[in-house]
């Protein structure tokens, strides 16, 4: 019997894990990074990716609130949040937003300079649907269906230098998420704990046999990303502190897999990409005791992330992104509907942080986007587009971002 929490490593959950292409296994042919693998040589940089996701999503009107709009007062009648200083109220920002103070943790990497956000950020398509705008944030392709990749898995591809460890992209996730799928080889769990071979060293080796026989060229290599990964993993687990609590993190879920990511980037394990999912962001009902154990749950993992990372957290910059904002106007249930525009949050890695980025559009009627959501004023794209040239030095992104013109820089990073 298998223990529940152990993991069996089928041959359907290596191809998953490892990030293989359905299609490259139909033609036998190898993706482009295996081409340029032999003459590639390893990255020596210690810039390190991580990117959020808030699947649901989030309401950015009750993150980062305009507290000064009398609108968005007389829209949220019992969800709105309070004035600087009131009971409940936000906490001041640059007088003109203010923070959900359910994230006051976060406060000292604002006044840092450590933490930014960009204001009316999201997908220029306007669908309401989870799925299609999961969708359409995760292959960087708003509006077409037919993207076979994610955005991420193809910035990996597009490294100045092609990274060699079985650690280059770690993905904290039931499954591996569709922002990763490609031909680029991908760890994924949701407890490294968990992520190792079941049944002792004689499965191992069946396990080895399996793959490193097999006469499939590219299912052998992946066969190989898979064990490294699982090897490097275990080594990993050897050291440091075993709980996320015993090194300040709070007890929540939300710090499992910020705590993890940071024991691979504190191991120097060649970490280049990581990605965190964390859902429960669509609060139709309730939103105000919803958002608020949401919000700081987040906010403690995240300050605690970074106290983890200790010198090595100016080489880390985290991204926030989530499918879509909320309705302005609150519903009957106490809760917001699916909306358009939301906000993304910006930590560490050269933020130039302590300031909210992006053109607000405000909350007139005429301003509205369909005469109900905030507009989006900020193609998610651009940050993205910053954060890889700028944090990750990938200049060309014809093929990460294909269609996409790329506008006024927002600026965030130094």
């Amino acid at each position: 019997m298998i223990h529940s929490k152990q993991i069996r490593l089928s041959r359907r959950d290596f191809l998953k894990i490892s990030g293989t292409a359905a299609a490259g296994l139909a033609f036998h042919s190898l993706p482009r990074w295996a081409w340029a693998a032999a003459s590639a040589a390893p990255s020596s940089s210690s810039k390190v990716l991580v990117v959020l996701f808030q699947r649901g999503a989030a309401d950015g009107l009750n993150i980062v609130v305009p507290f000064n709009d009398p609108i968005y007062r007389k829209s949220r009648p019992t969800i709105a949040l309070g004035l600087p200083g009131q009971d409940k109220g936000v906490l001041d920002l640059d007088g003109q937003f203010g923070l959900h103070p359910a994230m006051t943790p976060l406060l000292p990497l604002w006044k840092s300079g450590q933490f930014a956000v960009v204001q009316a950020a999201g997908s220029p398509d306007g669908t309401r649907s989870h799925f299609d705008a999961q969708d359409n944030m995760e292959t960087g392709t708003p509006g077409i269906k037919t993207t076979p990749d994610g955005w991420l898995n193809r910035s990996m591809q597009d490294l100045p230098k092609r990274p060699k460890s079985s650690l280059a992209a770690v993905a904290v996730s039931p499954r591996l998420p569709r922002i990763l799928r490609g031909d680029f080889p991908v760890t994924t769990f949701t407890n490294m704990q968990s992520y190792r071979f079941f049944g002792g060293p004689g499965e191992e080796a069946t396990f080895e046999q399996m793959y490193e026989q097999s006469i499939d060229q590219l299912l052998s290599g992946a066969g190989k990303e898979t064990r490294d990964s699982v090897d490097a993993l275990q080594k990993i687990l050897g050291d440091g502190a075993q709980k996320a609590e015993d090194v300040g993190y709070p007890k929540s879920k939300e710090s499992q897999g910020f705590f993890q990511l940071a024991r691979i980037i504190k191991a120097k394990a060649g970490l280049k990409v990581g990605f965190v999912d964390i859902g429960g962001w669509d609060d139709h009902v309730q939103e105000e005791n919803r958002l608020q154990k949401g919000l700081a749950d987040l906010g403690g993992a995240i300050a605690a992330f970074y106290r983890d990372l200790g010198d090595q957290a100016n080489d880390v910059l985290l991204v926030s992104m989530t499918e879509f904002g909320r309705t302005l106007v609150e519903n009957g249930n106490r809760g917001t509907d699916h909306g358009h525009a939301s906000v993304m949050m910006l930590f560490g890695g050269g933020v130039k942080g302590g300031k909210v980025y992006g053109r607000w559009p405000g909350l007139e009627p005429e301003n509205l986007f369909e005469n109900r959501d905030l507009q989006v004023t900020t193609d998610f794209r651009q940050v993205l587009s910053e954060a890889l040239s700028g944090h990750l030095g990938i200049q060309d992104q014809t093929q990460i971002f294909p269609a996409f013109q790329a506008g006024t820089p927002v600026g965030f990073l130094s």
